[in-house]
């Protein structure tokens, strides 16, 4: 019979959002496993664009600053503009006092987990460990290669196809909600030394594709051009719409890159992530922002009340039955205090943009961002709530 090892959580994902968790939870003390079926540092696809309230994650969370990471290269470019427009018709152009900050998520991810692993996680990563099966009752996971591992405590981290989310109960969370606010992504990589043009701010242009757009975003060393757009449109449209903008940003070998695909969450989040003492983070749980699919920071920030919701149950005492209510009841409230609520509202300021406004070509999002200045900026970053715009 195969020896089970215990620990006190395991995390089935070594992303952004599980090795966030990891470290939390070892700088206290618990004991941690996280297992990765990838071994880092690993490719992945993402325009890695981050704002001001990941920044300001990362150092209440890891002690690091704007500067501390622009010398260690996590953070490689940034930027005080930004651009949108209506396919070739600029809406606005503007420039920020906080500027725009970008990452390449090969060297982001295996930073993060690096700082867990020097915390004291245990890191299993590569073939073999994929999840073959989790018992839910037992708190047990299995890997394809008959591996077996159990905690008081396991988060799926797993992304977008979470294995950890599939294992649960099917009547939880209403999975054509699910299905139904998935996007497809596609995103070509140029390099920035051989493009025609300077490009130096991230620019956002609408209409190309129906409950989408599509983005030109620079890194220090690339271009990364991409377009995004929920599942309802056809997966053919979307990758028709992608060629078309590519062949109108001019940009020198657009048209000849490999185009990457993905599938990412896009509204699709869980409204209760937790089953027994089994939770949900990130792409997992469907935890990017529903207007701009920003998913970084969501992926921590739920990583980061994750952490608390355990390590405020580990402090309780009782039976384990009333442990798992506790843990469902706490994390729940704190994703409705710090992320449902922005996602509510983001979500319906997509809704508006895609049913509405692209009737009249966009043209009224032009006079509301006039209006409105640097609000929704500041929404992104932040300092605002999506909710009403208001201030923080």
């Amino acid at each position: 019979m195969t020896k089970t090892a215990k620990y006190d959580v395991i995390i089935v994902g070594a992303g952004p959002a599980g090795s966030t968790a990891g470290f939390i939870l070892s700088r206290r003390g618990l004991n941690v496993l996280i297992l990765d079926k990838n071994t880092f540092p690993r490719k992945k696809l993402c325009a890695g664009l981050i704002t001001l309230k990941t920044v300001t994650l990362l150092q209440r969370v890891f002690g690091e600053t704007v500067d501390s990471l622009q010398k260690k290269d996590i953070i490689n470019f940034e930027s005080d503009r930004y651009e949108v427009f209506c396919k070739d018709r600029l809406i606005t152009r503007r420039e920020n006092i906080i500027p725009f900050r970008f990452i390449d998520r090969e060297v982001y991810d295996n930073y993060i987990l690096h700082k867990a692993r020097e915390a004291g996680a245990e890191i299993i990563e590569g073939d073999g460990v994929a999840i073959r099966s989790l018992d839910v009752l037992k708190n047990t996971v299995t890997t394809l290669s008959g591996r077996r591992f159990s905690a008081d405590f396991i988060i799926g981290a797993d992304g977008v196809n979470s294995r950890i989310r599939r294992s649960f109960p099917v009547d939880l969370f209403g999975r054509d909600n699910w299905s139904g606010n998935l996007a497809v992504g596609h995103e070509i990589l140029l390099n920035r030394r051989s493009v025609n043009r300077d490009v130096s701010s991230p620019s956002l242009f609408f209409d190309f594709i129906d409950r989408g757009y599509a983005w030109i975003i620079p890194n220090r060393e690339t271009v990364k051009i991409g377009m995004c757009a929920l599942n309802r449109t056809h997966r053919k449209d979307i990758l028709a719409a992608f060629k078309e903008f590519l062949s109108s940003t001019g940009l020198k070998g657009a048209t000849d890159e490999k185009i990457f695909s993905y599938v990412l969450p896009y509204g699709s989040y869980l409204p209760s992530p937790v089953f027994r003492n089994v939770m949900l983070i990130g792409d997992a749980a469907g935890f990017a922002d529903p207007l701009l699919g920003e998913g970084i920071f969501f992926a921590q920030r739920s990583a980061e009340l994750a952490a608390q919701a355990i390590l405020e149950i580990t402090k309780s005492e009782g039976p384990i039955e009333k442990s798992h209510k506790l843990l469902e009841n706490r994390y729940t409230t704190l994703l409705q205090e710090h992320i449902y609520t922005e996602f509510v509202y983001a979500e319906k300021i997509r809704n508006f943009i895609f049913t509405y406004l692209n009737k009249f070509r966009y043209l009224p999002l032009k006079i509301a961002m006039s209006i409105l200045g640097s609000r929704p900026i500041e929404a992104v970053h932040g300092l605002r709530s999506y909710q009403w715009l208001r201030r923080l």
